[in-house]
């Protein structure tokens, strides 16, 4: 307990609950410490997030840190805040040192998702506009990218993106998660 009071229980639904878990920063931090970050902190309840590292999808608060993660780009280590910031990260930097390389993962489909797109509707179909609502984040440039993946297809998928670019998945480009590669 950090505020010294007494704690008292309240009842919250399912709404509540689901905000307080996303705003959730670790897994060790208590939901009354959640809740002093939110409404006690300057500006807590108004903290807009400004990357992947810090945003579940721009619009539900701050991610989640899990893990140890990393990407490394010719020997240079990026520390990530979760897997969804990692493969971000791993974009946008592939994106900076090899012009067009959106545009041909983008043409690159995975059965029936996209790993990156122009709008959010076209890395999932038309059959799937609540996981375009919910999982499409936005890049630079004005492209989106998948973040409803688990860390085998985030593999599979920076396999291919280090291939497009010329690089080896293993020793020029590795996403790392506690130092073990992905």
């Amino acid at each position: 307990m950090t505020g010294g009071g007494e704690f008292r229980r309240i009842a919250v639904d399912l709404d509540v609950h689901r905000a307080i878990e996303r705003a959730r920063l670790a897994l060790g931090e208590s939901d009354n410490d959640i809740l002093r970050r939110l409404l006690l902190s300057p500006g807590g309840a108004r903290r807009s997030p400004t990357s992947p590292g810090e945003a579940g999808s721009g619009l539900r608060g701050p991610a989640r840190r899990r893990g140890l993660w990393s990407v490394e780009i010719a020997g240079r280590r990026l520390p990530a805040a979760n897997l969804k910031h990692a493969w971000c990260l791993l974009l946008g930097e592939l994106d900076a040192a090899y012009p067009h390389f959106l545009e041909e993962l983008a043409a690159e489909k995975e059965r029936t998702r996209r790993a990156v797109a122009r709008t959010p509707a076209a890395l999932y179909g038309p059959r799937a506009a609540h996981l375009a609502r919910r999982h499409a984040f936005p890049l630079a440039g004005g492209w989106y990218v998948d973040t409803n993946l688990s860390a085998a297809q985030v593999a599979k998928r920076a396999r291919i993106a280090a291939r497009l670019c010329g690089l080896h998945y293993g020793s020029d480009v590795r996403i790392l998660d506690n130092l073990r590669e992905i």
